[in-house]
């Protein structure tokens, strides 16, 4: 069986179309959607990459050129070659596609960062142009104002050309009385200077004298016033301190006698509470002994006079009694009697007890010895129920007796109490009033003793203050004779001063009267320097039109410069003149009006102020309006610099591009004034001025 000598098997095909998935894009941006396939350009997979595997045509049946015969013993090895030379270009080619999906990846994520920029920088930059359209409708409506501006400013400027050719004009006139000119104009300083030198000695010592005159014045002025205040204040002062010395002697006067009355009434109250407190006390002891003898007695007999169950009862009573006696002890002083008749009838009752007793007792012991004896006789005694009865009336009777003993007692001790309890109320009343007179006694004391003791204060203060004002009175007196002698040497040096003022007027009369004569002569030269101003204005207005119309020529620059140099000089001498006027017309002005300020003459230095405060607004205005053209023109160039860009290869935008000239043809086109396009070094100055 033959086989072809072709490939056994047809070789896969890659394919140039891309894979699935592979234009998708992530949806975060939907707004790109336009822009989509703007990037397959830079894509890899349109580079031509050499194919090394057969092409389509490599496998037809047809062949034209005749391929070289190879033995049949090395086909298997080709075939297995060409697998694996295949199997290698498909790694390849996979690679290749893997790479070229991640360069894709990355470039397509570069060119979203990209986009995102742009569109911030699209919408600064559309801010900026708003912001740029706001400042150039600013620099419109500026620039029309500094139109307007410059030609009110080449108006001007025509009229001082004519200025200046009138100053030239008279420059050539003046060229010839320049030598006059200097001499007098050095005449001038040296008069000029000597009358200064003159001036400010005679200005020093009229102001010296013044300061001097002014200052003795106020001197005087404030020592008749210090001296005015002083005597009236001293017056016055003496008139209150008499008055007040017055009223304190009367104050001590009657201090002094309520002292007096309120320590008699202190010693006379001690007195009376010294004697109330030792009567009080003489009573209370008497009636603590009396009570104490009452009771000593009243126990005696208590204790010799009843029974134990009586005596029990009774040292009951008494220790009660006892501790209400102790509280009324002071109040038993009146109850002598009755306690002594109360004691004797104690006394007989208790005798009559005893002897009742002792009677009972020998009855008893008869009674016990009638047993013993008569025992025999024990039946012809009489029956013992008779004798009990006896026995059981007699002991009746003196159980009565006991009982009625006990009654009185009781009635004595009752009795006793209620006599204690008045006495000692009586006793407790007469003592809380004694000790409340006693205790109103000594408040009364010791509110005097702080009356006296504040009075004696008043008193030591009195006298102080008397001695201060004393002492006041004294450096009041010292203070006036002082001002009194300040006084008069102020008069004297018054009379002095004025002396020599006087002298002074007339010497400054006599100045005057020179200084006149030198101020007409100098006046007369200021309107001699004035027409020669004149002059060179008018020439100076020449030479200016002259130097304008033919100012590119080189060989005049020189003498136009020579000539700016003169008229600065010119200009320096002229500010010398006026200073010089300036300080005549003001010293002329004060001569002048001297002696009547009403009429002083100042209008002269008012319109030269009004002169020089006109051209320093001048000078400063034309200062604003260069700067303002230079702002301008650095607005020009920025505007300049914002250059419209070609929308070829380009992608498309939100924004739409319109391409239009740049703005330095407009500038080109616009003419400038020759001395805007003069260099700034090469560039005249105005020197002309007005009067």
């Amino acid at each position: 069986m033959s086989f072809p000598k072709s490939a056994r098997f047809e070789p896969q095909q890659v394919s140039d179309v891309p894979g699935p998935n592979f234009y998708n894009l992530c949806q975060e941006s939907h707004l790109d959607v336009y822009k989509r396939g703007a990037f397959l350009e830079r894509a890899e997979r349109f580079k031509e990459v050499p194919y090394e595997a057969p092409g389509s045509g490599t496998h037809s049946t047809v062949v034209n050129v005749k391929a070289e015969p190879k033995p049949h013993s090395k086909a298997p090895s080709n075939l297995g070659d060409r697998y694996a030379l295949l199997q290698r270009k498909v790694e390849e080619l996979e690679k290749i596609h893997g790479d070229g999906k991640k360069a894709h990846q990355a470039e397509v994520d570069r060119l979203k960062l990209e986009l995102s920029r742009t569109q911030k920088a699209n919408a600064e930059q559309a801010e900026r142009l708003e912001k740029q359209k706001k400042q150039n409708g600013a620099l419109e409506a500026r620039i029309q104002d500094l139109k307007k501006t410059a030609c009110a400013e080449q108006a001007e400027l025509k009229d001082l050309r004519v200025k200046l050719r009138m100053s030239e004009h008279e420059r050539s006139q003046l060229s010839l009385k320049q030598g006059e000119a200097a001499e007098l104009k050095k005449t001038i300083h040296v008069l000029e200077s000597k009358r200064r030198d003159e001036v400010r000695e005679k200005d020093r010592t009229i102001t010296d004298l013044g300061k001097s005159v002014a200052g003795e014045r106020r001197r005087r002025e404030t020592a008749e016033a210090r001296l005015q205040e002083l005597q009236a204040k001293g017056t016055t002062e003496l008139d209150a301190l008499s008055a007040k010395s017055q009223l304190l002697q009367e104050q001590l006067a009657q201090a002094q006698e309520e002292t007096r009355h309120s320590a008699q009434l202190v010693s006379v109250a001690e007195t009376d509470a010294v004697s109330k407190q030792q009567r009080a006390l003489d009573q209370l002891e008497q009636h603590r002994v009396l009570l104490a003898e009452v009771a000593q007695e009243y126990a005696r007999l208590a204790a010799k006079s009843c029974a134990v169950t009586a005596h029990s009862k009774l040292t009951h009573e008494y220790a009660v009694l006892q501790s209400r006696a102790w509280r009324l002890e002071r109040k038993l002083g009146d109850s002598a009697g009755q306690v002594a008749e109360l004691v004797n009838l104690i006394r007989h009752a208790h005798d009559t007890n005893a002897l009742l007793v002792r009677e009972l007792a020998d009855l008893q012991e008869e009674c016990q010895f009638y047993r013993q004896t008569q025992r025999v006789e024990i039946e012809n005694m009489p029956p013992l129920w008779q004798l009990y009865d006896e026995l059981g009336e007699a002991m009746h009777e003196l159980h009565e007796m006991e009982l009625s003993s006990c009654l009185s007692d009781n009635l004595l001790a009752t009795s006793l109490t209620e006599l204690f309890h008045l006495t000692y109320d009586e006793l407790v009343e007469e003592h809380l009033a004694l000790n409340t007179e006693l205790a109103q006694e000594r408040q009364t004391s010791r509110t005097a003793q702080v009356a006296q003791d504040h009075l004696e204060a008043e008193l030591v203060k009195t006298r102080q203050e008397r001695e201060q004002e004393y002492d006041q009175l004294r450096t009041t007196t010292r203070l006036v004779d002082q001002m009194t002698t300040r006084a008069a040497l102020a008069e004297q040096q018054k009379t002095d001063l004025e002396h020599q003022l006087q002298c002074a007027t007339q010497q400054s009369e006599a100045a005057s009267a020179s200084h006149k004569k030198a101020v007409q002569q100098l006046t007369e030269t200021v309107q001699r320097n004035r027409m020669t101003e004149d002059g060179l204005r008018a020439e100076i207005g020449l030479q200016v039109e002259f130097l304008t119309s033919s100012f590119v020529m080189a060989n005049q620059r020189s003498a136009y410069y020579s000539l700016s140099d003169e008229i600065k000089s010119l200009i320096a001498r002229n500010e010398l003149a006026e200073g010089e006027a300036q300080q005549l017309s003001k010293f002329n002005a004060e001569i002048l009006g001297h002696h009547n300020p009403g009429q002083r003459i100042m209008y002269v230095d008012r319109i030269r102020r009004e002169l020089a405060e006109f051209k320093h607004k001048h000078a400063v205005s034309v200062v604003e309006c260069e700067s303002v053209a230079a702002q301008n023109v650095e607005l020009l160039r920025e505007l300049e610099i914002y250059r419209s860009v070609s929308v070829e290869h380009k992608p498309r935008t939100a924004v739409t591009r319109i391409s239009r000239p740049p703005l330095s043809s407009m500038n080109q086109s616009t003419t400038t004034p020759f001395w805007e396009a003069m260099p700034v070094d090469q560039r005249f100055e105005d020197f002309s001025y007005t009067i």
